[in-house]
């Protein structure tokens, strides 16, 4: 009997111990939900900041020391951007004495002061921790850095570059200020956990820092690739991160197969910016892109992009400008799959193109369900919204950068942020239809009836399909880049072929037919 009792207490209390340990759990799980519901909600609010501060550059101080290695690491140390984060701008803060608030979804990280301040600087770090702070991630304390500070990409940089970056820093004048600790969401204050992140994402091909050329490729190829995957971090924004569940929840991880395949950023969408993107763009052209804010198709750069111009990019030399360029019109990406439909046709191009800016209303764009905005959009110019958001306006790139979108479907998620503040009312474009497989054969009839006109009479130096000669250099650059500028009315083209009627399949069509006409060898109807 004894025995009995005692088994049924002792079940009993495993009983209350496991419902206690579910319910702390549970507890838990909601503080944890509930705070990156408002941590995001605050890099929402983040993301409108419209007034951007670009700090200037301290003087430098050289007595004693060696200027020309101060003066490289000036030059590095803009490369790489590092008063873009060490510097408050919010607050106009004193430029590399630190915290700047990161918002992230798992809470807010400060960035440190780098002055050479010894109290609450760099100033009494030695070479040896400067190096396993920027190539490891991992401070003289020996705690991991999150991986809101870049040395995922910092660890590319070779050795005497570290040494001259430290020179410069140790050059700049010194600022007292006190560091803040990151206000984390529980469990992801404990720094701990960086260590499994680091298990699944922070593999450097080379341990000991140096970037290594390729062989295969030119000098000024292998400049732009140590610049871009290096200091210059750019697959930091401009490539789709990990994450858990949903995008909202980064990782701070690129995937790499999609490296610079573009992503959402502090309320902006940065771009494609590889081959697929920019093959057939001069390499001036994009350099303008950092030199003049100017979007290539036209429109003015914003957002987070506009302070990498100000701050970095423009500092370079145009050497290393076209070798950045060079670099990015070679690089050969996975293109990552179109979002899901779910919700309806336009919802998925929406969520994975468009809600970067229209979900915030960054860079003016009109907020998704904002009535207002939409209703003074629609009554001004109501017949060119698809237009817009074809062929681009302003600082909105040509459909959102989602270059694998048809026409439709861009459409279709002009459609879906109207039926927003319409009620589900007016909507155009309900189903995609099934796009008839056009032939050669369509190509040559749609050829005849719009391009004709200027290709038969060599009108602004159009050259006659049948011309081998005149279409040799054409052939030369390839079907894809000859698409993309008649569609996008590139190199002298014609914005779609003087046929703003024509959907871009037709377009392509009478490319087929002028292209298999102009050579020999090649058959387009492959494409």
């Amino acid at each position: 009997m004894n025995k009995l009792i005692k088994k049924i207490l002792s079940s009993k209390l495993y009983l209350s111990i496991t419902v206690v340990i579910l319910l702390a759990a549970a507890a838990i799980g909601l503080y944890t939900f509930i705070s990156i519901t408002q941590n995001i909600a605050e890099m929402t609010a983040a993301a409108k900041e419209t007034l951007p501060y670009f700090p200037d550059y301290p003087g430098v101080n050289t007595q004693g020391k060696d200027p020309s290695l101060i003066k490289r690491g000036e030059y590095l140390a803009k490369a790489g951007d590092c008063i873009a984060c060490h510097t408050n701008t919010l607050e106009k803060g004193r430029p590399f004495a630190g915290g700047l608030p990161m918002h992230t979804p798992f809470g807010t990280i400060y960035s440190p002061n780098i002055t050479p301040d010894k109290a609450t600087g760099i100033g009494s770090w030695t070479d040896e921790q400067f190096m396993t702070a920027m190539r490891k991630g991992i401070s003289p304390q020996g705690h991991f850095y999150y991986p809101a500070f870049p040395y995922y990409y910092f660890s590319n940089v070779t050795t005497d570059d570290l040494k001259a970056i430290k020179a410069y820093l140790e050059s700049i004048p010194a600022v007292s200020q006190e560091n803040r600790k990151p206000d984390m969401v529980k469990p992801f204050n404990a720094r701990i956990l960086q260590e499994g992140w680091r298990l699944m994402f922070f593999h450097p091909q080379n341990p000991t820092g140096s970037f290594q050329p390729n062989p295969k490729q030119s000098d000024v190829w292998n400049r732009g690739a140590y610049l871009v995957e290096g200091l210059g971090h750019c697959a930091m924004c401009h490539s789709p991160s990990y994450h858990i569940i949903t995008a909202e929840l980064p990782l701070g991880a690129p995937i790499k197969k999609y490296n610079l395949t573009g992503a959402p950023i502090q309320g902006y969408l940065a771009p494609n910016i590889t081959k697929a993107n920019l093959a057939s763009i001069a390499p001036d052209e994009i350099v303008e892109v950092f030199t003049k804010d100017r979007l290539i198709g036209g429109g003015k750069v914003e957002g987070p992009m506009l302070e990498a111009n100000h701050d970095s990019l423009r500092y370079l030399t145009h050497s290393d400008q076209l070798a950045i360029a060079t670099y990015l019109k070679s690089v050969q990406s996975v293109a990552p799959p179109k979002p899901s439909t779910e919700g309806g046709p336009g919802a998925g191009i929406y969520e994975g193109y468009c809600a970067g800016c229209h979900a915030t209303g960054s860079g003016g764009a009109p907020k998704y369900g904002d009535i207002t905005a939409w209703n003074t959009i629609l009554k001004a110019k109501p017949d060119s919204v698809y237009t817009n958001a074809i062929h681009g306006i302003g600082g909105m790139p040509a459909k959102g950068t989602c270059i694998t979108c048809s026409d439709v479907e861009i459409k279709q998620a002009v459609d879906y942020m109207e039926a927003a503040v319409k009620g589900g009312a007016g909507t155009t474009v309900v189903k995609a239809p099934k796009p008839k497989e056009l032939t050669i054969a369509d190509g040559q009839r749609i050829y005849e009836k719009n391009c004709a006109v200027c290709h038969n009479s060599g009108f602004r130096n159009a050259p006659k399909p049948g011309d081998i000669t005149a279409w040799k250099p054409i052939v030369a650059e390839g079907f894809y880049a000859t698409t993309t500028n008649v569609i996008s009315g590139r190199k002298g083209h014609i914005p779609h072929g003087a046929c703003p009627e024509c959907s871009d399949a037709e377009i392509i069509a009478a490319i087929k037919y002028m292209m298999q006409e102009s050579t020999t060898g090649k058959n387009y109807e492959l494409w």
